[in-house]
């Protein structure tokens, strides 16, 4: 190889590797969040469960006007890394539950927007606005709140145990997912054995089914509805801002 040669290749393997550089910030600064206020808001800092509690509950700023906080949509990346790594749950659903729960009581959820530009738009425009963009997002016009510490939202009288919860009350159904059917057994379907298991299961913060135990039995069917059971997916139990394990009642039919 010629010393021109290799001076040519040499700079072409340093302008692919400054390429590929700015390729994996560009990653990176997308993977990211920062949370907004309207200009005139005089906050500068805001704890995680500050932030998780002005969008998950009905609040107000310290000179006693309306919070309102701006949502982007669910499909979005950035959605998804602002409610793990600020709201503390696994997966956006504190969100979409409290949109839930607006609703019920006739109020009008936070909106939802497309992109960092609209929600940057909402925020300019709305002096109680609170929001959130990535980190490439231009910001100017609105302020850049910083924000610390780890979320430490719970209800009132309950704690990130991992106990499991019995759902009804404050603590909310969890939504059913993925439902696996449970594969017939063949003694039974010969037998003409049908009717409906009823199972006790335990759904973890995550939203899988970590535990079961027959509760109302036909002995024939019990084994394959376990496993049907344990293979089904939920969305996590959020009660404001904090995942948590649940335990439920659920059935399985078998019908011929």
């Amino acid at each position: 190889m010629t010393r021109r040669v290799l001076h040519q290749f040499v700079r072409t393997a340093a302008i692919t590797a400054i390429a590929f550089n700015i390729m994996v910030a560009g990653v990176a600064a997308q993977d990211g969040s920062r949370v907004v206020v309207n200009s005139q808001n005089p906050v500068a800092s805001l704890s995680k469960t500050q932030v998780s509690k002005l969008f998950l509950e009905k609040a107000t700023w310290d000179d006693g006007g309306t919070v309102s906080p701006v949502d982007l949509l669910p499909t979005s990346m950035i959605r998804e890394g602002f409610s793990r790594d600020v709201l503390g749950v696994p997966v956006p659903t504190a969100i979409d539950r409290s949109r839930e729960a607006a609703k019920a009581a006739g109020a009008n959820p936070p909106p939802s927007m497309a992109s960092d530009r609209e929600v940057l738009a909402y925020v300019r425009l709305k002096p109680g606005a609170i929001g959130y963009v990535s980190l490439a997002a231009d910001v100017s016009g609105v302020k850049v709140v910083a924000v610390a510490g780890k979320t430490d939202h719970v209800v009132e009288g309950l704690s990130a145990s991992k106990q499991p919860l019995p759902v009804g009350g404050a603590i909310p159904m969890p939504q059913r997912l993925v439902t696996t059917q449970p594969v017939y057994p063949p003694i039974a379907r010969t037998a003409k054995v049908q009717g409906t298991v009823e199972l006790s299961i335990v759904v973890d913060a995550f939203g899988n089914v970590s535990a079961a135990k027959v509760v109302k039995s036909i002995s024939q069917l019990d084994n394959a509805a376990l496993e049907a059971v344990k293979k089904w997916k939920y969305s996590p139990t959020v009660v404001n801002g904090v995942a948590v394990p649940v335990t439920l009642v659920v059935g399985v039919a078998f019908a011929l």
